[in-house]
């Protein structure tokens, strides 16, 4: 097995759990949290965690365009229903990158709405990748 491979494997699938994970994690438990915080406070502590994020973000969005480039490259035998689903899954991937950067930015008023849509497009992406896998083993 070629180590490179496998460690461009492993960067695609840590920075999708990094930028996905983050995502949920922030829309259905941190922001439903900071409910309960006075608006100043809310403010202050969710500009923070924002600040705290966006390297995360830009780490993850990295990471996924140079290990997808690479493993995308190195397939082989690829099928038109491969790439038809594989554009899909690419166009997700920019909405969930574009809107996560956007996410993170400070004093964002429509925050929870962004992070809703990348946790639905990630989850989707999630979904295709999993028809990928069984499509490139048939």
């Amino acid at each position: 097995m070629d180590v490179l491979s496998v460690l461009f494997r492993f960067l695609h699938i840590f920075s999708a759990v990094t930028l996905l994970g983050g995502a949920l994690a922030w829309r259905f438990g941190f922001l439903p949290g900071l409910a309960a915080l006075a608006p100043d406070t809310r403010s202050k502590v969710e500009n923070a965690a924002a600040a705290t994020w966006r390297p995360l973000v830009l780490a993850s969005v990295a990471g996924l365009l140079v290990s997808g480039t690479w493993n995308f490259l190195h397939k082989t035998g690829l099928t038109p229903a491969y790439h038809a689903v594989f554009g899909i899954k690419f166009l997700l991937a920019l909405h969930v990158f574009a809107v996560g950067i956007i996410a993170a930015k400070q004093g964002n008023p429509n925050r929870a709405r962004q992070l809703t849509g990348v946790a639905v497009s990630g989850t989707l992406i999630v979904i295709l990748s999993a028809v990928l896998r069984w499509i490139s083993t048939k």
